[in-house]
């Protein structure tokens, strides 16, 4: 049976402590109440044994400013629209929008309430969405792609990188 809670889904047909990997991918995406936000947590965490590994994937604010915003000129608009907070940049979300943005703050501060320890905070696509063009077609070679793929690599655990990539992953293993 589940169990809605706003938003968020119980897992309750699950017993507890159940899987050794449980994957959150989406669903931060697209909660905009902290409680629905918690409470899904929650609920992968619960259903993760001692010792397993939780992944939760984020969309972060910042790329979304740069690129919808700023290189796609949509400011005036959302900054009218009071969709964005004309002194921090901080997206805002309703009902109407796709996606639910983040700051690694707003991250920590989730993580930080759960009985689980970081493992890695990774930024997933880091600048390749920035200029993806360059790697499609024939513009980029094999030996430049695996040059690029190193650095992504590289970098992508930063702490002062991460928050320039379109989607995050949270590792988190569960106490």
């Amino acid at each position: 049976m589940t169990i809605t809670q706003g938003n968020a889904v119980s897992l309750g047909f699950i017993d507890s402590d159940t899987y050794d990997i449980t994957l959150l991918l989406g669903p931060m995406y697209h909660l905009l109440d902290d409680g629905d936000k918690r409470a899904a947590m929650d609920e992968a965490l619960r259903v993760t044994k001692p010792g397993g590994v939780l992944f939760i994937a984020y969309c972060m604010n910042e790329p979304t400013i740069i690129q919808f915003c700023f290189l796609g000129g949509n400011l005036r608009r959302e900054l009218d629209a009071g969709m964005i907070d004309p002194e921090t940049f901080q997206t805002s979300s309703t009902p109407a929008e796709l996606f639910e943005l983040y700051r690694r703050e707003e991250i920590d501060a989730l993580a930080a309430r759960l009985d689980a320890d970081r493992l890695h905070f990774v930024g997933t696509d880091m600048y390749t969405n920035y200029f993806r063009e360059y790697f499609d077609g024939d513009t980029i070679d094999d030996e430049t792609f695996g040059l690029y793929l190193k650095y992504h690599f590289f970098i992508c655990e930063r702490s002062d990188m991460t928050g320039i990539s379109h989607h995050t992953l949270d590792v988190l293993r569960k106490r």
